[in-house]
This record gives structure tokens, C-alpha cells and sequence, in this order.
């Protein structure tokens, strides 16, 4: 089994304060690490993509935002392209710049929308960050990503085991092996041929010692505890038919989602029945509703 099977193979056996002011922002010297491409007026909107990806995959989303948001897509250092980070702890090196980047650019309290890993970032940032981040849309993820889909029993010591044979394996894989194992896991985590064919190319294309180091992080690294210190609004948004032939249903996820967000003041939970993993291609229109009522209704 390669190791990319293992990580489906993991994620779908579910039954499923204030920032000091002189704060440093960036954790691995001034330089942004990431790509970001800026379109749109009005309020700030960042959007962050999930393993493998790119910033791409939120094109679709910010044609629907931009008109009202100024919107700000990133692509993470290591995937799709983009150049790696060479650092000890790259999610965490990844916030410190990007609230770097909020600073510098003046943006006030940005919206921001992530997807899996991104969703995950996002809420890393705003236990860190919470005076920069405004409203979070975490969608198909959570603080502690194996107990979303191993059972709240795991441990992180567990997790980080798993995370380290997950690390090591995908750490000398080929392109072509990437291209082949991602057919098959995007398979299982969106509907759309086409789009099943563009983020494999995103999965080739990305530096895979990153997805390993990033997957180590997701897996080592649990937020449940520190999720209170998050300001912001946060708004979930869940899937789980990918998951129903493991035993996941409906109410199981949504406990789940709710047991992990349990210490958030303000969070607002919603599930989808029709989508795979990638909700905002699965379920587009589900997916603006849900965010255009959160964001309008403060």
C-alpha cells in the first residue's frame, strides 16, 4: 500500500490573549513564502486550499466574492509549484508570515476561507492571531484532524506516529507515482472528472517532502483545547456520504464536528448530503448560501 492509500484509507475509516503588540509576525526572516494573487474590492477575503493543491481550486469562489471582497488567494510554499519552505514547523512558520502580510498590507480583520489543511491553518491562525482574523469558514476540516476521522479517543502520541509513517513514505515519491495514487484518492474525495484530472496535476506538481512535513504537522498538532482563544466568528462547513460505505453518517459527523468545536464561543455548524470532500466544487451553490448568510447576519 503507498502512502497516499494509507492516508485515505485513514481519513475515511470515520464512523466518522490579545497579540502582544510587538509580536513578531513572521517566524523564518521577512520574505513571504507564499504565493498571492489579488482580485475583487471591498472588505479583505483570504482563501487558503488544502494538501496538494493550489490557490486555484478557489477560482470559482472568488468570482462569486469579489464584487464585495477584496479577495486574496494564496497558494502555500511547497504545493503546486510553488517554491518549499525549509522550515522546522511550516504551518506555523506559514501563519506567522501571513499575519506578516495582514499587517504590512493593512488588510482589517480578513475573512478567511479554508479548505482541509487551509481550514485547519485558518484556525491555527486564529488562536495565534485572534485580533487579525476576522470571520473563519473552515470547511471540511477541524482542530484535530485524525480524531475527525479516527474517534475523539486518539491520542495525539498515536497520531503522530501514524503522522510520521505518513511523512517518511511520501517524502520520496515520484510525479508519476503522485499522478497515479491521486487518481484514485481524489476519486473519493470529489465528483467532477475534469477537476479530479486538474488537481492531480496540482499533486505532481507540488514538492512532496512538504505534503509529507505538512501532513506530520496536521497529524502531531491538536487545536481542540485551544480553539477559545479564537475571536472570530466560525462558521464549519461539513461533508460525509465519501465516507457512508465506512459506516459514517450524517448524525456522526455532525457530533463529531460538534464535539471538536465544543470550546469555540461562536461557531455555527452546517453539513452537507450531497458532497464529497471538496465542497465548493461538489456543492457550489450550497457552499455561497452558506457563507453569504454567515457572512451578512453579524
Amino acid at each position: 500500500m503507498n502512502y497516499r492509500t494509507l492516508i485515505t484509507c485513514i481519513l475515511l475509516l470515520a464512523s466518522f490573549t490579545i497579540v502582544n503588540p510587538v509580536v513578531t509576525y513572521a517566524q523564518a526572516g521577512d520574505e513571504i513564502s507564499f504565493a498571492v494573487k489579488k482580485e475583487g474590492r471591498g472588505k479583505p477575503m483570504i482563501f487558503i486550499h488544502g494538501l496538494d493543491c493550489s490557490g486555484e481550486v478557489w477560482n470559482d469562489a472568488v468570482s462569486h466574492f469579489k464584487n464585495r471582497y477584496t479577495c486574496y488567494t494564496i497558494t502555500l510554499p511547497g504545493f503546486a509549484g510553488q517554491p518549499p519552505l525549509k522550515s522546522a514547523s511550516v504551518l506555523k512558520t506559514v501563519a506567522g508570515q501571513l499575519a506578516m502580510f495582514i499587517h504590512n498590507n493593512k488588510l482589517n480583520r480578513p475573512v478567511i476561507v479554508g479548505h482541509s489543511l487551509g481550514g485547519w491553518l485558518a484556525l491555527q491562525f486564529g488562536i495565534l492571531y485572534p485580533d487579525l482574523a476576522g470571520d473563519i469558514i473552515c470547511v471540511s476540516s477541524a482542530p484535530f484532524l485524525p480524531a475527525l476521522s479516527m474517534g475523539s479517543g486518539i491520542s495525539v502520541d498515536s497520531a503522530s506516529k501514524i503522522g510520521l509513517l505518513i511523512k517518511n513514505g511520501m517524502a520520496s515519491q515520484t510525479p508519476q507515482q503522485v499522478r497515479q495514487s491521486s487518481k484514485y484518492i481524489l476519486g473519493a474525495m470529489m465528483q467532477d472528472s475534469a477537476k479530479i484530472a486538474w488537481v492531480t496535476e496540482m499533486s505532481a506538481a507540488s514538492d512532496q517532502p512538504t505534503q509529507g512535513e505538512v501532513m506530520y504537522e496536521l497529524f502531531s498538532t491538536d487545536l481542540r483545547s485551544q480553539v477559545a482563544n479564537i475571536k472570530s466568528r466560525i462558521l464549519v462547513l461539513g461533508d460525509w456520504i465519501g465516507y457512508k460505505q465506512y459506516g459514517a453518517t450524517r448524525e456522526s459527523v455532525y457530533n463529531s464536528y460538534k464535539d471538536q468545536f465544543k470550546l469555540a464561543s461562536q461557531v455555527t455548524i452546517a453539513i452537507n448530503d450531497n458532497s464529497k470532500h471538496f465542497i465548493m466544487f461538489d456543492e457550489p451553490q450550497w457552499f455561497y448560501k452558506q457563507a453569504d448568510d454567515f457572512l451578512m447576519n453579524k
